[in-house]
């Protein structure tokens, strides 16, 4: 966590920590609920949403600078911190947002919007990731919220069948963080090289009939049981297939 910054009320300066985070990484369930509301408002900017999340992320709020003479207060804004009221530079207000701009600018893995499926899908089957992923895929090139909702249905075995706005967001943002750990994780299935037997560049069936079939020694009647299997189970022994037919080809 990050601190931050110099404060003013009245003549005297004092200073006061204010900690937020600054990645993905860094940040709770709470705090990514806060966000993905923000977000998730209709007609929002990105420099209002920035300072929007700031407010929300350190307990802070705006106070009414009527209250103040403009020419005392160049430079500064007032805030309410802690009940009381200081006079904050602008400049510093400024910064603070930068720093939280990895909202709009970068992926991580975050949080899961839901309590009962671990950020990283520990514990969920190999079918579940890839229906899911299949519909949050489609909900990529056609904006329909259905598509998340059967998403997020599959997911949390049916026990979550309405997104809120937030939830909505929260689950695009968490997915493509997922997603990019995977690839990390998982190089040779997520990031095929030249020659290899990955799964970019395919449609959804003809991956997953490629990934069964490196998977079910020509014994189909195998399939349904490597789709039940958990899906970190499966993504690493596939990682191992294809990381061994991928060094086959290469000339020693």
């Amino acid at each position: 966590m990050n601190l931050f910054r110099r404060l003013f009320s009245g003549k005297k300066e004092k200073k006061i920590d204010l900690k937020f985070p600054t990645s993905w990484e860094m940040v709770d369930a709470e705090q990514f609920r806060k966000i993905c509301v923000i977000l998730s408002l209709p007609g929002i900017g990105r420099e209002q949403a920035l300072f929007l999340c700031l407010c929300a992320l350190t307990d802070i709020r705006p106070d009414n600078p009527d209250k103040y003479d403009p020419k005392k207060i160049t430079g500064l804004q007032p805030f309410i911190i802690n009940g009381q009221t200081h006079l904050v530079k602008a400049a510093d207000i400024a910064a603070a947002c930068g720093q939280i701009a990895f909202v709009y600018d970068t992926i991580g893995l975050t949080p899961s919007p839901f309590k009962e499926v671990d950020r990283m899908l520990y514990g969920k089957s190999f079918r579940q990731f890839f229906t899911a992923d299949s519909y949050i895929l489609r909900y990529g090139s056609d904006p329909n919220p259905a598509y998340l909702k059967e998403a997020a249905k599959v997911l949390t075995d049916g026990r979550v069948r309405k997104l809120l706005d937030w939830q909505r967001k929260a689950m695009v943002i968490w997915w493509n963080g997922l997603k990019d750990w995977m690839r990390m994780k998982y190089p040779y299935v997520f990031q095929p090289s030249e020659g290899s037997i990955g799964i970019s560049g395919k449609t959804q069936a003809e991956i997953l009939q490629d990934l069964l079939s490196c998977m079910n020694d020509n014994k189909p009647q195998e399939n349904e049981k490597i789709l039940k299997t958990e899906v970190h189970q499966v993504l690493y022994s596939l990682n191992k297939i294809y990381e061994a037919h991928v060094n086959k080809r290469v000339p020693q």
